[in-house]
Formats: structure tokens, C-alpha cells, sequence
């Protein structure tokens, strides 16, 4: 198998496994960089980064909020200081996601 047809093969079952297309996967490698570097990430700083080619802010903003949290990837966390901020946090599933990403690339 050519190493590009085993990625596209390997990209295939991360979605299916856990429902997901390639914008959410965008996302969450988004995410994931974001929460490598200690930084919080809100609602409203992604939509805005992913509103330019991706989808329109109400379409982020929905896979964020509704989509993401409902698979468990991620979950909310309201802004103990300002109600109307949301952070982006790791979900239950994250990690579950992850692993099986890695193993899918372990040689």
C-alpha cells in the first residue's frame, strides 16, 4: 500500500470511528496545538480563525458547541468571571481520540 493511499485509509477510519469530517478534524488539530502550548481557547476565537474558507462563523460555532460536545471530543467551560465566554475544553473522548490516532501511526 503507497503511504499515501495508507494515510487517506487511516484519516478514513479516525472519521468514521467517531463521526467526524475534515473540518472537525481541522479543528481539533486547531485545538489540540492550542492546548499543547498551556493556552486557553474560546468559542469565539476559533470561529473567527476558521471563518475564513472553512464555514461560516454560525456553521464553527455549531460543530464547536453542539456537534463536538455531543461526540464528548470536547466540552464547555463557562468563564467564571463573564457568563458569555466559553472556553473550549478537552472532552471525555479526547484522549480516546488521540490514542487512537497514535496507535494508527506507531510503526
Amino acid at each position: 500500500m503507497s503511504p499515501i493511499t495508507k494515510l487517506v485509509t487511516q484519516v478514513e477510519a479516525v472519521k468514521n470511528k467517531f463521526s467526524l469530517d475534515n473540518t472537525d478534524l481541522l479543528i481539533l488539530a486547531t485545538l489540540s496545538e492550542k492546548w499543547d502550548e498551556g493556552k486557553d481557547v474560546r468559542v469565539t476565537d476559533l470561529t473567527k480563525k476558521f471563518n475564513e474558507g472553512v464555514g461560516s462563523s454560525a456553521s464553527i460555532h455549531y460543530r464547536l458547541t453542539t456537534d463536538l460536545v455531543k461526540l464528548g471530543i470536547v466540552a464547555l467551560q463557562i468563564n467564571e468571571e463573564d457568563a458569555r465566554v466559553k472556553f473550549i475544553v478537552k472532552g471525555k473522548q479526547f484522549n480516546t481520540l488521540e490514542k487512537y490516532v497514535g496507535n494508527l501511526w506507531k510503526p
